[in-house]
């Protein structure tokens, strides 16, 4: 098991500071003690460039997220060639592990119900699984949350019954689930070590981030009121053994603190593992 996290959010500088290169992202976030990245592009000249680099350092891309289209909507047939090319892109970076949104659907097009919206995104995502099986990846759909609005379109993949059974619709254990920590706590709050169970061997990779106040907020563990010790508890009681992967979002830190905010990151992971393993 390893500490992963994602180097371009550490692209981002304060508002009154240029944007990093994502090499000295990537460097950064080496220096705080991570050796696995999560890390995807679409760019075959990015991930060629990042490839390189990460084979200079000893460094490795643990995953790489799948665009999501849920916000941006472009076509469908625009969205998939995006999502073949994160893919092949992944293959040149050495990723093992595409993690991606279930939660598509054609709204205005198709009526919706949960078992059209599983046919939909089973379809949809058919060629990026099949090349990713080809290539030696896995493939992992994520925990999302629905947005708690009643106006809101019914969003896919919130209720773990609908991602057990898209992904067990794959038939393969090479395609599971990416258990997004901070998004499974608004959805089910409290009660997500419990939906954790359900979802068992299925969880072959991890988002981990903490809220409060029902807000998909992606701060680190420990900054809002997550139960970690009864969590990660639950990881170890279902048999995961996969990486803890850190995903941060929102915040954009200046040169000065980042280096400090980086290892303070890396230490609240350790401690998580130290906790699954019951060892805090």
């Amino acid at each position: 098991m390893h500490l992963s996290v994602n180097p371009k959010h550490f692209q981002k500088a304060a508002v009154w500071e240029a944007d990093r290169d994502i090499l000295e992202a990537i460097d950064l976030v080496a220096e705080a003690g991570f050796t696995r990245l999560d890390f995807g592009t679409e760019d075959m000249v990015e991930a060629t460039r990042v490839a390189e680099y990460l084979a200079e350092c000893d460094l490795a891309v643990n995953q790489s997220h799948i665009p999501y289209n849920r916000y941006k909507k472009d076509p469908f047939g625009l969205f998939s060639e995006r999502v073949m090319a994160t893919a092949k892109c992944a293959k040149i970076l050495g990723s093992p592990m595409l993690v991606v949104h279930g939660d598509e659907f054609p709204f205005g097009e198709m009526a919706y119900s949960r078992e059209a919206a599983r046919e939909f995104n089973y379809r949809l995502f058919f060629p990026m699984v099949d090349y990713a099986l080809q290539n030696g990846m896995r493939v992992a759909f994520e925990t999302v949350f629905q947005d708690m609005d009643p106006q809101k379109e019914p969003r896919h993949c919130s209720l773990v019954e609908e991602l057990c059974a898209l992904v067990d619709q794959f038939g393969t254990p090479e395609v599971g689930i990416c258990w997004d920590t901070g998004h499974a706590k608004v959805q089910y709050g409290v009660s997500q070590p419990n939906v954790l169970k359900i979802a068992g061997k299925r969880v072959i990779s991890t988002h981990i981030h903490d809220n409060y106040y029902g807000k998909d907020l992606h701060t680190f563990p420990f900054m809002g009121d997550t139960d970690w010790k009864r969590l990660m508890e639950t990881f170890g009681t279902i048999g995961y053994t996969g990486d803890l992967t850190l995903e941060m979002v929102y915040d954009r830190l200046p040169r000065a603190i980042a280096p400090d905010y980086l290892r303070l990151l890396h230490t609240s992971g350790e401690m998580l593992m130290g906790m699954m393993k019951g060892e805090a």
